[in-house]
């Protein structure tokens, strides 16, 4: 248990540093942005990063909309790929069990047929899978 506690500090750590990370790569960006000037939001954000310690000003504004865009992306993503993978192992065991019904039926006509038993028509539509 303490093993476990000790590796997810360490992957704490790891999710800041790359959200402080990214949010001060943003402001640098933001802060050398020409373009930035037409669209507002941008506009104060890179006149903020002109002044003094403007650029770690505007990134520790950004540090919660990154962390945010970050991690509730990753999260969507898995969250996507898992249900991905739900959905394939449950139609392979799906596709499986089909495959032994089939399997059983035969094995129970065969049994049938070798003690020349006829069935009546509704045991022989089961067995023929034409009642599902």
């Amino acid at each position: 248990m303490a093993d476990s506690d000790n590796s997810r500090s360490w992957w704490r750590f790891f999710d800041g540093s790359v959200s402080v990370s990214a949010s001060m790569l943003l402001a640098v960006l933001i802060d050398g942005c020409a373009l930035c000037d037409r669209l507002p939001l941008l506009s104060v954000l890179g006149e903020l990063a002109e002044q003094d310690d403007g650029v770690i000003i505007v990134a520790t504004l950004l540090l919660f909309p990154t962390t945010a865009a970050l991690y509730g992306g990753a999260k969507v993503i898995f969250a996507a790929k898992e249900a991905v993978e739900k959905k394939a192992m449950e139609r392979g065991r799906q596709a499986g069990r089909q495959e032994a019904r089939r399997e059983e039926r035969a094995r129970i006509s065969k049994v049938l047929a070798e003690h020349g038993v006829s069935p009546d028509s509704e045991l022989a539509r089961r067995l023929t899978g034409e009642s599902e």
